[in-house]
């Protein structure tokens, strides 16, 4: 199938594959920083204990960048062909001002900055939220995707309840969150934009070197006919 109005392989296809793309990012610049510094799982400082140390920067920045602009893409890829087109293209742009606010605010420099990066994270997790919920309801309560709206809220409240304890499970809650929001994705934009078909092929004109069209039949007894005679 054609690209049409920048759905490659229609909306379907395009949509799904920039969400898969972007939870590569996600999941493998964490499994990296993982194996790096396995300790990570423990601290209870959630994905951001590989933003503050040199050895797992890298793949940690790669990882989020890599998730915020393939989302951002299928987002806004998809929005044409959703009720509210603005209202999915901002919530995309603040997808992405909000993943690259939490890079850049260092948890470890205490006071002030700290706080910003857990307001920030907070707002990231509200628009994620409000965001599945908008395209589950667009989908019109699809079961599939009420399901993975309600894994990823599981996920958010298992965040929510070791976000200011010392030790727990906090990052394993942000990585349910952000699996089930990629699901909630993955299942609903191709439902809310089906894949448009590509426009026909027409028939090669006589003037571009094609074979020209065959002359249709003359009818028994019309004047054509009669002519030929």
């Amino acid at each position: 199938m054609g690209t049409v109005g920048g759905f490659a392989g229609g909306a379907g296809g395009g949509v799904a594959g920039d969400v898969a793309k972007g939870q590569a990012c996600l999941f493998g610049g964490l499994g990296v920083c993982v194996t790096v510094r396995p300790e990570g799982l423990a601290v209870n400082h959630g994905m951001s204990y590989y933003g503050v140390h040199w050895q797992t920067l890298l793949p940690y920045a790669v990882g989020l960048a890599g998730a915020a602009l393939f989302t951002h893409r299928a987002l806004r890829t998809a929005a044409a062909r959703t009720p509210y087109p603005a209202h999915l293209r901002g919530m995309a742009g603040w997808f992405v001002a909000l993943l690259a606010g939490i890079v850049l605010t260092p948890y470890t420099l205490g006071g002030a900055v700290d706080w910003a990066h857990r307001g920030l994270g907070a707002a990231l997790f509200a628009l994620q939220l409000l965001l599945a919920g908008r395209l589950v309801a667009w989908a019109h309560g699809d079961a599939v995707g009420v399901a993975f709206f309600l894994l990823q809220l599981g996920g958010g409240v298992l965040a929510a309840v070791y976000v200011l304890q010392t030790e727990g499970l906090l990052i394993h809650g942000e990585a349910t969150f952000q699996l089930g929001f990629a699901l909630v994705l993955a299942r609903t934009l191709p439902l809310i934009a089906p894949a448009i078909a590509a426009p026909p092929i027409a028939a090669p004109s006589p003037a571009a070197g094609g074979a020209p069209a065959a002359a249709p039949a003359a009818a028994p007894g019309s004047a054509a006919a009669v002519s030929c005679q």
